[in-house]
């Protein structure tokens, strides 16, 4: 176990070093996993996992192929977004039944310190993961 500075103080004219023990193991994030029950579980279409998940960094595609015809440098133009909300949304005309196959809504605020959400599909949003991976393949 190592231990760390934190602090120098003086009592009554004595220097006294204050240390902290340092943890061991890597700090790991904790993780929280939401389950969902399908209303049509046993229905002909699949539900497949969200693409994206809660704050994960997206950005709008369309502004993404903007800049990059227009070879512009997206960080000063456009802002990141983080993913606010996730909804399932189910086709279903009789409640019986899906005529459509299921499909994820991702919600993002527009601005810093607004309440509203604006929603995207999966193919409207791509993440900078992708775009990371993408630039390190050529």
């Amino acid at each position: 176990m190592s231990y760390t500075e934190i602090q120098q103080i003086s009592a009554q004219g004595i220097p006294t070093i204050e240390y902290r023990a340092e943890p061991t193991e890597p700090i790991v994030p904790e993780r929280i996993q939401f389950d969902f029950i399908p209303r049509f579980p046993h229905d002909q279409y699949a539900y497949n996992p969200p693409k994206y998940v809660f704050c994960e960094q997206v950005i709008l595609i369309s502004q993404w192929e903007e800049c990059q015809e227009n070879q512009y440098d997206f960080f000063d133009i456009y802002d990141v977004y983080h993913i606010c909300a996730l909804e399932l949304v189910e086709y279903s005309l009789t409640r019986k039944s899906l005529y459509e196959a299921p499909s994820w809504k991702y919600g993002i605020r527009g601005t810093k310190g607004t309440k509203e959400l604006v929603w995207f599909e999966e193919d409207e949003l791509i993440s900078l993961k992708e775009i990371n991976s993408e630039s390190q393949e050529f």
